[in-house]
Order: structure tokens, then C-alpha cells, then sequence
């Protein structure tokens, strides 16, 4: 074997042992001797991840940075989101009326829980200062009432929550659900007030004929007018004008507007002359319809002397010669009582049973009817001048007494104990009367 042979297998040798792992300080043959060739050692691989290099950790650095930008900018997004959308119900809520209906809502809500919280302050029996009441309404559960010169209200639990003078020559009462106006028959000037306190007061062009209040405190305003018999304007809560209606010669002035329960509609009933008579015409109309709507006429020569709209399809009329039950639908009777020629003195319509006080022959007398205005029962009313109802009982109003009978009839008890003549009964929270300047919770002697 030469010499070159042999230089071959060395060299093989060492790279075979280069491939197993082995290290060789021999010199390679050809060199000087002082380099010596060491094999490369073995990879050991680990589980855990080598470090990160610089430009690693300077990326993740600056996307860290930037995390709470982009964050920002998205709470920005949302909050401008969030603002449009709002914008937006706001507009929707002006321009549909619900925005000073909600409003309404809140405010008569803090005054429920005022008057709640201050309950402990009051009770019945209470002394209300006005012994010669001109009118007194139920108001939420309480009452406002009324005379010549100051109003008070009370509250469902006894408390007078406020009083004043309104400082009208004739003032009048009107009452909604939460809220009230007075207003100057003699002159063009109201005031609406909720439980608590004062809200709007209006001077108008003309002077104020007539005013009504639905249950969500919608007013109804008739005025004199220079143009026309009347004019009728219609306000929401928020004292917004949203309907107005100029009243012609032939369509005549209204005397008396009831709203119906979904606060949108409303009955007028109108007096005008006619064939040389005055005669009377209910208008049954929409707030939402420019359009006049279905009418009903009065048999000649009576008087509208009460309008009740109970239901969507149920109107109570009740005039000085007979009573009548019309859809407001159609304008038509759907039930009717005539008096035969008594004198009505009292009247107390209802959904299921209705109470009158009818003078018959010289003397009064009870008459109850059921929902269709046949009768139930008449009894003899002796020295009544008055009569109220709930959905179970009726009440006449007698000298210093209260009488409690049942719609058949018959007589559930007597409360001959007042200390002045009652003037009204109220169906508040507790049914209350009134006599004098007390007024207290009425109930059946021994309860």
C-alpha cells in the first residue's frame, strides 16, 4: 500500500470518527503539526425555547405599547356609537311626544315618593280650612279642593301637601290624573299644578271658557275667539301645543270635553241654535286626524249636562231630560233612559251600574240601573240632595248623614253623625267625605 493510499484511509477514519461524535488532535497530515482539527460536538436539544433575540423582544415591546392606544380609540368608537344612538331615541321621542310623556312619568313619580315618605305627617280625620267648598275632586288617591279664594291639596295618606291663592274673580277646577288646573272663568288665565307644586302658568289671547284634563294629564283649553265661536287647543304634559280646533258658528261653543282612556281622543259636546232652538251636539274626535269626526245630536231642547267617556266603545251623556249611553265609534245610542218629566238633581254614571237622583212627583228618589240603563230599583230618597257611587255601593248625600245602599236597593247602613251637611263623597285610595271643612274616611258605623 503506498503512501497516498494510506492518506486516503486516514482521512476516512477521521471523518467517519467526526461522524460519530469522536475527537481527533491528530494534525492533519500535509499541515505543520501546531493546527490541530477537533469534530464539532453533538447538538443536545432542549425542551425549553431558547431565548428571545433582541428584535423579538423590541416587537413585542412596541405591540404592547400600542395595546392601550388601540383600546382607547375603540372606547371612543363606542362612546361616539353610543352618543348617535341616543341622539337619535331623543329626536324620535320629541317628534312621537314620548320624550314630555316620560318626563311627566318621572316627575309624578318623585312626587308619589315624596308623599310616601312623608305619610307619617297626616291622617284622618283631616281640618282642610275651607268650610264652603266650591268644588272637590279625587287626585291620585287624595283631593284638591277648592273655594272662592285658596286651593289645597291632600294626599293619599292624609298629609296637605300644599295650598294657595290663584287670585281668580271665578276660579274653576279641572283635574287629571296626577295633576290639576284652575283657571278664571272670568278671564284668560290658568294655572296647572301637579300634587306638589306649581308647573305652567298661560295667559291666552282670549278669555278661558272651559277646561279639561285627561288621565295622563293632557289638558284641553276652549277659549273665546275673534274669528269663530270657539277655538279648542289640546296640550301634552309639557304644555306643547298639539291640536287645535276653530269652531264654527254651526258646529257651536263647547260646554262640556271628556277624554277617553287612551288620552288621544275626546267627546265635545257643543251648544248652538238651530231652527230657532238652542241644541246640543257631541263630537266624538282624534287628535291625530285633522278630519271631523261622527257627531251626535241631542233630542231637541235638551241639555248636555255631564259627558263620561268610560271605555274605548262606552260614552256616558247624561242631559236635563234623559240619559244615554253612544258608541263613540258610530255616535250612536246604544242604551237611553228618558225621565218622563222628572227633574234630574244628581247623577252618578258608571261602567256596570249607574245612580240618579231623580225629583219624581214632588219628592226625590233613588233610581239605580244596571249597564244597559234598564232599572235595578228606585226607593224613596226623602231629604237627599245628592248622590255618589263606587262600583258596589252608592251613597246620598242627606242633611249632616250619609245613606249607603247597594245597587238593588237596598240599604247597607246610615252615618247620621256629621258635624256639617257632606259635599261630596270621594272614591280615593279610602272612600272619603266630605262635610264642612273635615274630611274623613267613610265607613260603616262600628268599623
Amino acid at each position: 500500500m503506498n503512501k497516498a493510499e494510506k492518506e486516503r484511509q486516514e482521512r476516512r477514519r477521521r471523518m467517519l470518527a467526526r461522524e460519530q461524535g469522536h475527537t481527533s488532535t491528530r494534525p492533519i497530515p500535509g499541515t505543520s503539526g501546531d493546527i490541530g482539527l477537533r469534530t464539532p460536538q453533538p447538538v443536545h436539544r432542549s425542551t425549553t425555547p431558547p431565548p428571545a433575540q433582541p428584535e423579538s423582544k423590541t416587537a413585542t415591546t412596541n405591540l404592547k405599547s400600542l395595546t392601550p392606544l388601540f383600546k382607547q380609540r375603540q372606547r371612543r368608537r363606542n362612546i361616539f356609537l353610543g352618543v348617535m344612538v341616543l341622539i337619535i331615541a331623543l329626536v324620535i321621542a320629541i317628534f312621537t311626544g314620548a320624550m314630555s310623556a316620560s318626563i311627566a312619568l318621572l316627575s309624578d313619580s318623585v312626587d308619589s315618593l315624596s308623599l310616601y315618605l312623608n305619610r307619617g305627617s297626616g291622617g284622618w280625620p283631616a281640618d282642610t280650612g275651607i268650610s264652603e267648598p266650591l268644588q272637590v275632586q279625587e287626585l291620585a288617591g287624595g283631593f284638591v279642593e277648592l273655594d272662592s279664594e285658596d286651593v289645597v291639596v291632600y294626599s293619599a295618606y292624609g298629609s296637605r301637601v300644599r295650598n294657595f291663592q290663584p287670585g281668580y274673580a271665578r276660579p274653576v277646577l279641572a283635574v287629571g290624573g296626577t295633576r290639576f288646573v284652575v283657571y278664571n272663568r272670568a278671564g284668560n288665565e290658568l294655572q296647572v299644578s301637579s300634587r306638589t307644586r306649581s308647573l305652567f302658568t298661560r295667559t291666552f289671547d282670549n278669555g278661558i271658557l272651559l277646561c279639561a284634563m285627561s288621565n295622563n294629564n293632557t289638558l284641553a283649553v276652549v277659549t273665546e275667539s275673534g274669528r269663530y265661536t270657539a277655538q279648542l287647543q289640546i296640550f301634552d304634559p309639557s304644555f306643547s301645543e298639539t291640536y287645535s280646533w276653530q269652531m264654527t258658528q254651526n258646529e257651536g261653543t263647547p260646554i262640556a270635553v271628556d277624554f277617553a282612556p287612551d288620552n288621544r281622543r275626546f267627546a265635545a259636546g257643543t251648544l248652538a241654535a238651530r231652527d230657532g232652538q238652542l241644541g246640543c251636539t257631541i263630537y266624538f274626535m282624534d287628535t291625530a286626524d285633522a278630519n271631523q269626526g261622527p257627531a251626535y245630536t241631542a233630542t231637541q231642547g235638551s241639555m248636555l249636562l255631564l259627558l263620561d267617556w268610560q271605555t274605548d266603545s262606552r260614552v256616558v251623556a247624561v242631559f236635563d231630560t234623559y240619559i244615554a249611553v253612544l258608541d263613540p265609534r258610530t255616535a250612536t245610542e246604544t242604551a237611553r233612559y228618558d225621565f218622563g218629566g222628572a227633574t234630574l238633581q244628581s247623577a252618578a254614571p258608571g261602567v256596570r251600574q249607574t245612580a240618579l237622583l231623580l225629583n219624581i212627583r214632588g219628592g226625590n228618589s233613588l233610581v239605580t240601573f244596571d249597564q244597559d240603563l234598564t232599572p235595578l230599583a228606585e226607593i224613596p230618597a226623602r231629604q237627599a240632595y245628592g248622590v255618589a257611587a263606587t262600583d258596589t255601593d252608592v251613597y246620598l248625600l242627606c242633611p249632616n248623614a250619609v245613606e249607603c245602599y247597594s245597587y238593588d236597593g237596598v240599604q247597607n247602613w246610615s252615618k247620621d253623625d256629621l258635624a256639617a251637611h257632606p259635599v261630596a263623597v270621594l272614591d280615593a285610595a279610602q272612600t272619603l267625605v266630605v262635610a264642612g271643612s273635615t274630611v274623613e274616611v267613610l265607613d260603616a258605623p262600628g268599623e
